[in-house]
């Protein structure tokens, strides 16, 4: 009887020792806890290497004696170091690294008399406080910041330029813990990768996250794009609320506008719960409606409008409205008008021509701005004219449709008149897009393609919001569309891909990005569009198994991103592809690569474990990486045959008997384990259970020829040891 495989515990970050990365996230923390336990200090700072303490000493006169007692400390020569009002203690980290802390403003009399035992004592007792603190601001599942560090920075952050706080909920399909723990890790990696460094990224349990920034006014780019890119990344919901705030106060004011930024952002986030599987949405947008460029038009004004227009057939709706806020067109532009009747809304003018073209109405616009223009003064007015009729458009949405003409005339700098048209409404779904109302967005799109069905780029845009919301049949076909105008549209084979992609189909995909790449043209979009599009095609040629072409795209695009800290995300799919193309020193530096990038990447370390059992690098190693590999994924029954292989070269059939018997009931698996138990039988001398195990493999029906002629070699042994 095969006895259960003892399971390990799901694996935590290391919280039980202290890291370089810690004297970074936590050194002012650090810094006073040290200035707390040593009388009159004026300045500690930490240092790894002689470069970093040289230039920490650059101004003292005594620099050289310092990084002489500095290197001593750091090469284990000496315990502390002390001189004039100077004291060097050093912090053992992870790796056998040393940190050392760099103490001036001492009182010399008291470094003087300090007996060693004291100083000692002194640095155990603060490494053991260093080690306290970051338990209690470090999450145990991820390893990043916690919600403790996250009020702790809230209460006392006075940033000059503002903070910016973006929450971000990313719901597990399952609620195991098991599961629940490793899905965190993966999306921490995800994040980590996305925002480069974790001085601001926080876990805050049950798969929600924050990010804590200074506010640079970048409206919602970022979380734009952060969805996208999760949802990309295999995040089967994703979830963004954000907030900002301007400069604090001090003292209770300032903790007081920290909390609510939290609660700002955590209504936000709620609301985009409710937008649908990929949203985001910020604060300011619920809070200030009235704020929004697409805001609703006044009620009186278009009741004042439906007086006019309430009995024409035909009719134009000029806005004339100030580039910069030292020229409102009520006061520029009411001295030349000089035909229809006027109604001013604010500081903009909305001018009614009855019964003119949007040609007419057009001209007589621009005329009028040629003449109130004076760029010396800086006075600049453009104008968005609506047309009624038009299309399904109400009178009543001619006011709206004046706006969405000014947003399409700002495309064209300043002193500008458009007529709204699809592409108006492109543009105006685009803002929604950017705001993350996709319902919005997706209204626009579909009235743009009424008005123009042949517009690629309203096809593209349509389908890449149905692709948000999870909607990916209809997106698909929006992409179609597209392509069917413009059989070489770039975007549309682009988008085309990445939506097989998502849908897991991925010749398909590599079919269409490879079309995409080859139509591709930089007016198509800057060098990150096409970086992406080299990337994706990369890591799909790996997948399929091309791996010589997978490397003809991956290389390159990581010798142009080596700079990068993201680009450490490639070096599994470098090291699976030079794996494929038999190069394995390649395939051993780069997958040791991924492991430093992400020391918890399962498909890394299981291959690199292979990789080493290859060439003859440690049978040890080579077990202790797939061992690890199946503790992180336990549920990946090809990982357990991997590790089996690995026991049986290292003697262990028993062991290996285990895993290998758990992995009979995988289709994809069974054949291959059917010949290792056979192998490992064969170790123990039980021929008629190997010999059993052989013929299993041969009897299959769609058998692969390489392990069918593993089976008969192993059939053959055993007949020459009976023969013996």
């Amino acid at each position: 009887m095969v006895k259960t495989l003892l399971e390990s515990f799901p694996t935590l970050s290391e919280n039980n020792i202290l890291t370089p990365e810690d004297f970074f996230r936590f050194s002012s923390s650090y810094a006073e806890i040290l200035q707390k336990s040593l009388p009159v200090t004026n300045r500690v700072a930490f240092a790894f290497s002689a470069d970093q303490a040289e230039d920490h000493f650059s101004d003292n006169s005594s620099a050289a004696e310092l990084l002489r007692l500095f290197k001593q400390l750091k090469d284990g020569a000496v315990l502390y170091s002390i001189h004039a009002d100077y004291l060097m203690l050093s912090f053992a980290v992870k790796g056998g690294a040393k940190c050392v802390a760099l103490i001036s403003g001492a009182d010399p009399l008291f470094l003087q008399k300090a007996s060693e035992d004291y100083l000692l004592g002194i640095q155990e007792r603060v490494a053991r406080e260093f080690l306290l603190l970051k338990q209690a601001r470090v999450d145990s599942q991820t390893g990043l910041l916690n919600l403790s560090n996250l009020y702790s920075l809230l209460d006392m952050y006075g940033a000059t330029e503002g903070l910016h706080l973006i929450l971000l909920e990313l719901p597990s399909k399952r609620t195991s813990f098991q599961y629940l723990v490793r899905y965190s890790q993966k999306c921490a990696t995800l994040l980590l990768n996305f925002v480069q460094v974790d001085s601001g990224l926080h876990s805050l349990g049950h798969s929600v996250f924050a990010l804590l920034q200074q506010d640079h006014g970048g409206g919602l780019e970022i979380e734009s794009a952060l969805v996208t890119y999760l949802k990309r990344e295999g995040c089967h919901r994703v979830h963004i609320g954000s907030s900002s705030l301007q400069k604090m106060g001090t003292g209770e004011q300032r903790a007081a506008h920290g909390r609510r930024l939290l609660d700002e952002a955590w209504t936000a986030l709620r609301h985009a719960v409710k937008r649908g599987p990929f949203s985001f949405c910020d604060f300011a947008l619920l809070a200030h409606p009235e704020n929004h460029p697409l805001a609703p038009p006044d009620r009186n004004l278009v009741r004042r409008l439906d007086r006019l227009w309430s009995k024409s057939d035909m009719f134009c709706l000029v806005r004339f409205a100030g580039d910069n806020a030292d020229c409102p067109a009520s006061r520029v532009v009411l001295p030349y008008l000089d035909k229809g009747e006027f109604l001013a809304g604010g500081d903009d003018i909305f001018v009614y021509l009855d019964g003119v073209t949007s040609a007419e109405a057009l001209e007589w616009a621009k005329n009028l701005i040629r003449q109130t223009d004076n760029p010396a003064k800086n006075i600049h007015v453009s104008a968005g004219v609506s047309r009624y009729p038009y299309g399904d458009f109400k009178k009543s949405e001619m006011v709206g449709n004046c706006q969405k003409a000014l947003l399409h005339a700002a495309f064209f700098g300043e002193s500008s008149a458009v007529v709204f048209d699809a592409v108006s409404l492109n543009i105006s779904g685009d803002i929604y897009f950017g705001d993350g109302d996709l319902a919005k967005a997706v209204r626009e799109y579909k009235r743009g393609l009424q008005c123009d069905n042949l517009d690629v780029n309203l096809h593209n845009s349509l389908g890449v919001a149905l692709a948000m919301m999870n909607q990916l049949a209809s997106a698909l076909q929006s992409f179609q569309r597209g392509l069917a105008i413009d059989r070489h549209s770039f975007m549309a084979l682009y988008n085309l891909g990445l939506g097989e992609q998502a849908r897991n189909r991925k010749a398909e995909a590599l079919h269409y990005l490879e079309k995409a790449h080859h139509h591709y043209s930089p007016e198509d979009g800057g060098t990150e569009l096409v970086g992406d599009l080299t990337l994706q095609l990369g890591i799909l040629s790996c997948e399929l198994g091309k791996y010589a072409a997978a490397l003809a795209y991956l290389v390159p695009w990581q010798e142009e991103h080596s700079t990068v800290q993201s680009a450490g995300r490639v070096h599994y799919y470098l090291g699976e592809a030079y794996y494929g193309v038999k190069d394995n020193r390649k395939a051993m530096e780069a997958l040791q690569r991924a492991l430093r990038f992400d020391e918890l990447d399962d498909r890394a370390m299981n291959l690199l474990g292979r990789v080493y059992l290859e060439e003859g690098e440690g049978n040890e190693i080579a077990l202790s990486l797939c061992r690890k590999s199946v503790e992180l994924e336990p549920a990946n029954l090809r990982y357990m045959v991997y590790l089996a292989e690995v026991l049986l070269r290292c003697g262990a059939p028993h062991e290996a008997k285990e895993n290998l018997y758990r992995c009979l009931r995988n289709q994809d698996c069974k054949m291959q384990a059917q010949l290792l138990l056979g192998r490992a039988y064969l170790l123990e001398k039980q021929y008629r259970r190997a010999e059993s195990w052989f013929l299993k493999v041969g009897a299959e029906e769609n058998h692969r020829p390489d392990l069918h002629g593993e089976a008969v070699k192993g059939l053959q042994e055993i007949r020459s040891k009976i023969m013996r």
